[in-house]
């Protein structure tokens, strides 16, 4: 295992039942992924990774993730929503790495993460990274 490739975007497919019993994972990519630097992809991976655990462990009376990966001529989007409920909605402060950690990984690579309740219920992730890393 310390060997194998890092995972990638399209590795992202394997997070369809990756939830809890009941929680429903829909994943969804849109545009060239192929190409993707592997930093690019892997971040965009582990980001995936950790909304759905969050989701899982977090949303309360959530039924459905849906993970949404779009990718344009300079930036890869990802967005991650569940139907949680918003009234016990998870704070972003918290004692772990869990949204920290995600939005210091995006700021890393140049992008940007946002994770809060969503206006229209449920909560949700949003990441943008470059198609290129910056160089640090």
């Amino acid at each position: 295992a310390d060997l194998a490739p890092s995972p990638q975007v399209g590795d992202v497919a394997q997070l369809v039942g990756s939830g809890r019993a009941g929680l429903s994972v829909d994943v969804q990519i849109s545009g060239e992924v192929d190409d993707l630097p592997p930093a690019i992809g892997t971040a965009v991976y582990r980001l995936a990774q950790e909304a759905v655990t969050n989701a899982s462990r977090h949303a309360r009376g959530a039924t459905r993730v849906e993970v949404r990966v779009t990718t344009d001529d300079t930036s890869v989007r990802l967005r991650v929503t569940d139907d949680g409920e918003v009234a016990h909605a998870r704070s972003t402060a918290s004692s772990g790495f869990g949204i920290p950690g995600m939005i210091e990984r995006a700021g890393l690579l140049g992008g940007t993460c946002e994770a809060g309740p969503d206006p229209d219920g449920g909560w949700t992730v949003s990441a943008v990274l470059p198609r290129s890393p910056v160089a640090a």
